[in-house]
């Protein structure tokens, strides 16, 4: 039987997933995580697509490492 890691993905994942849930229900109004966006991208539209772009780019694994902002990051921290 493999054993799994305290800190899987599929743990991960559930709690990102739960903690956004949480929010969107628990924020105040004007306050959603989309509404927040949308604010970004009035003040910093360059900005705020390359960093989604990049999140989603690296969730579906299609960066080269040495351009992977997030791999590089947890390189530097050293995991």
């Amino acid at each position: 039987m493999e054993r799994r890691n305290l800190l899987s993905a599929s743990k991960g994942w559930a709690v990102l997933g739960a903690s956004v849930l949480a929010y969107e229900i628990l924020c105040p109004e004007g306050e959603l995580l989309s509404e927040g966006v949308d604010r970004a991208l009035e003040r910093h539209p360059t900005l705020t697509r390359l960093a989604i772009g990049a999140t989603a780019l690296h969730l579906l694994n299609m960066l080269p490492e040495q351009y992977d902002p997030f791999h590089r990051l947890s390189k530097v921290i050293g995991k």
